[in-house]
Parts: structure tokens; C-alpha cells; sequence
């Protein structure tokens, strides 16, 4: 009987000047050996199987895997209750292939329609673990890159930053007429201004992205995030008034968990006096589930910096 391949050999392990790894870069040194297949990434004896436990990771080992993965792949990962990271790829066919070419990597995987969902223990050091859930993925999706450009069509070209993340990133941004969305745009387009090219076409009007384009925020009015279409954008913002949160919370409305980040806006002062927003935020909550909602003053840098701070670390705008 032939013996197990040995695992494959490890990458040294790259620092950035700030201290965070360098996903991009340690990827980069053995990506030719991903290409051709090589050996498991890790071996039997050493395998990453499905966590011992449902407690959650820290903030900062769940970070470092969706960033790495981020950098290597342009693939958005994100951490579910079960103890699992679910990753996120262009199709079904392309999700079962990956977790099929993962599992013989020694990591456990398994597809969901058009996510791969990927081991993430509370326990995982960044230089061992964490680095194989980098690894794998960058690996196999290096390869599948590969057969794919031979045995199907190529993809459209996407532009891309400096650290390889596809631009512009795309926000809808939706709510009732009146809600505070044209507000939140010009505070954040201040806030960014000099530091990413950010652009709002006017509502409506069809746009070309433009590859030197960091970040586009289109708005539309609707109660509706799905109208903003899952192909049109990364993700969505909705922005409520005070009356109308209230009357999302009080009688439950089908929509408002839909959208990937809710923000109420509080600057109505009228409305808002009286009103317990903590009451109204725990309303909220329970129909949005573990969705984030911020309450903010959209007009100012504060309420900008809420939203900026959440497409820097759910969307990795800027990193």
C-alpha cells in the first residue's frame, strides 16, 4: 500500500508594516505549486475537521481568515452560527468543485447552493490554522481559475486595487422618499474624499464603473432591498426615518431584514423626542436577526463614520 503523500511544505510566513500578515504575498510565493496540484496541504494525522464546539472564535481570528481570503481570492467569507465560515462563490457548480478539491486537502468542506462552508474553531492560531483556511481556499481557487479558463468561457475582466480587491465596490443604498439616503451619501462621500474615489450616480441614470473607481453608492427609493438586484450590487444599505422604523417595528414589516445593514436615522428631532430608541432598536432586532442596525445622525461625520466603519469591516473597503 503506497504511503500518504506528505503535506505540503509551508510558505514562510509574511508580516505587512502594520503587523497584520500578508495574505496577497505569502500566497504569491507558492502559487505555481497550487496551479499544478501538488500535495494535501495538510496531512491526515493533521487535519482540519468540523469544530469540536459551537463556541465562536475571536472578532480577530475571524477577521484575519475573511481578510486572507479576501486578499488571495476576491471571495467574500463570513462566520455562521454553527461554528462554520461560509464562503461565497460565483455559482453552485463552482462551490461543489471547491469543497470536493478542499476535503482531499485534509480540511473538512462542504458545498450549500453557491457557498462553501469551511471549518472555523475557537481555537485556531493564526500562523496554523488560520493560515491553512487561507491556504486551501487560495489554492483551490487558484486551480479552479485554471480549469476554467481553458474549459469555459473566459470571465469578464474585473478591475482591481492595489491589493487585488475587485472595485468598485458597489452599495445600494434604499429606503422611503424622505428616509435620510441622499443625506448619508454626502456625508460619507465627505468623510472618504481624498482618501477612496468614491461616485453616487444620480438615481436612475445608467453609469459605466470606471476602474480607477474605489466605491459607487447607488441610490434608489424603495422599501425593498432585493429591488437593487443581487447581480447589480455587493450590498445593500436602508435607511429609515424615525416614523417609519417605528412603523417597521411595530407591525413587522417583510422587508426590513432584508437589507445587509439597516441604519435609523435620528436627526428628526420632533419625531424622535419621547421615543425609546433602545425599545425600538430591540423591535428591530428581533426581525433582523444577527443584521446590524445603526442608529445615527446621517447628516454628520458621526453617522458616516458608522457606515464607513461597517464597509471597512464587513465588506473590507480600503484594507
Amino acid at each position: 500500500m503506497a504511503d500518504d503523500p506528505a503535506p505540503m511544505s509551508a510558505a514562510p510566513f509574511v508580516w505587512r508594516p502594520d503587523g497584520r500578515p500578508d495574505w496577497r504575498v505569502m500566497w504569491e510565493s507558492f502559487c505555481d505549486l497550487a496551479l499544478h496540484g501538488g500535495p494535501p496541504h495538510r496531512g491526515p494525522s493533521d487535519a482540519l475537521r468540523a469544530p469540536p464546539s459551537s463556541d465562536p472564535p475571536p472578532a480577530e481570528t475571524i477577521a484575519e481568515v475573511r481578510r486572507g481570503i479576501w486578499e488571495t481570492t476576491s471571495l467574500y467569507a463570513e462566520p455562521t452560527a454553527s461554528g462554520w465560515i461560509a464562503v461565497s462563490c460565483h455559482s453552485a457548480e463552482m462551490a461543489t468543485w471547491i469543497a470536493a478539491a478542499i476535503v482531499v486537502e485534509n480540511v473538512d468542506a462542504r458545498a450549500e447552493d453557491d457557498r462553501v462552508l469551511l471549518p472555523l474553531g475557537a481555537g485556531y492560531r493564526l500562523e496554523n490554522e488560520v493560515k491553512s483556511l487561507v491556504t486551501v481556499v487560495a489554492k483551490t481557487h487558484h486551480y479552479w481559475d485554471a480549469h476554467l479558463a481553458v474549459e469555459s468561457p473566459a470571465p469578464p475582466v474585473t478591475a482591481r486595487s492595489a491589493l487585488r480587491v475587485p472595485r468598485p465596490l458597489k452599495i445600494g443604498v434604499g429606503g422611503p422618499a424622505g428616509s435620510g439616503k441622499t443625506a448619508l451619501i454626502d456625508a460619507i462621500r465627505r468623510r472618504l474624499d481624498g482618501r477612496l474615489k468614491v461616485a453616487a450616480p444620480e438615481p436612475g441614470v445608467a453609469w459605466e464603473p470606471e476602474p480607477t473607481l474605489d466605491l459607487v453608492l447607488l441610490e434608489r427609493t424603495t422599501d425593498d432591498a432585493a429591488a437593487f438586484g443581487r447581480a447589480a450590487v455587493d450590498a445593500t444599505v436602508g435607511v429609515l426615518d424615525i416614523a417609519a422604523a417605528l412603523r417597521a417595528g411595530g407591525h413587522g414589516s417583510d422587508g426590513v431584514g432584508d437589507w445587509r445593514l439597516l441604519v435609523i436615522r435620528t436627526d428628526d428631532a420632533p419625531v424622535s423626542a419621547g421615543v425609546d430608541l433602545a425599545a425600538l432598536q430591540q423591535r428591530l432586532r428581533e426581525r433582523r436577526g444577527e443584521r446590524p442596525i445603526v442608529l445615527a445622525d446621517v447628516t454628520t461625520s458621526t453617522g458616516a463614520d458608522a457606515v464607513i466603519g461597517w464597509l471597512e469591516h464587513e465588506l473590507l473597503l480600503g484594507l
